[in-house]
């Protein structure tokens, strides 16, 4: 049988110092770096404030553009105007005066120059081009020479 004893220490292996108590064991503070700081276990949390804009201090300023003038010349439809110069005010000068008339070519003079040329009389096609009665009437003011009127043949 055997007996219940422990086996002798490992030769070497024997702390000198076991049970031993020693001093408090003190932490040098490094010189370069401070402590932490000391945390306390409820964590503050900011309250968020809304920044509201301060109306009073705001102040407006009207630009105003100024959009370019454009000048429009209206044709000024005059009853009574005809194909013979006519009496009449001026809407642009406002002066009274007797209209100038000048003829130009319109839709009756083309219109009688392809009836022509489609029915083969190829010689009397430019006919219509010469001849005043066939043409529109343009009235004009002698003085500013605005357009006033235009007489339409058709």
């Amino acid at each position: 049988m055997m007996e219940l004893n422990p086996p002798p220490p490992y030769p070497g292996s024997a702390d000198p110092t076991f049970g031993v108590t020693s001093p408090p064991f003190t932490v040098a503070q490094d010189i370069m770096y401070p402590a932490p700081p000391k945390y306390s276990a409820a964590v503050v949390q900011p309250v968020p404030t809304i920044m509201q804009p301060d109306f009073a201090m705001v102040q407006s300023t009207t630009v105003i553009q100024s959009q370019p003038v454009m000048v429009v010349n209206p044709v000024v439809i005059q009853s009574g105007l005809r194909d013979i110069p006519a009496q009449i005010q001026c809407t642009y000068c406002q002066q009274q005066i007797i209209t100038a008339i000048e003829p130009v070519n319109g839709l009756l003079v083309w219109i009688v120059f392809g009836v022509l040329c489609i029915f083969g009389f190829w010689p009397c096609c430019l006919i219509p081009f010469c001849v005043n009665s066939c043409k529109d009437v343009q009235h004009i003011c002698p003085n500013c020479r605005n357009v006033l009127h235009i007489y339409r043949r058709m």
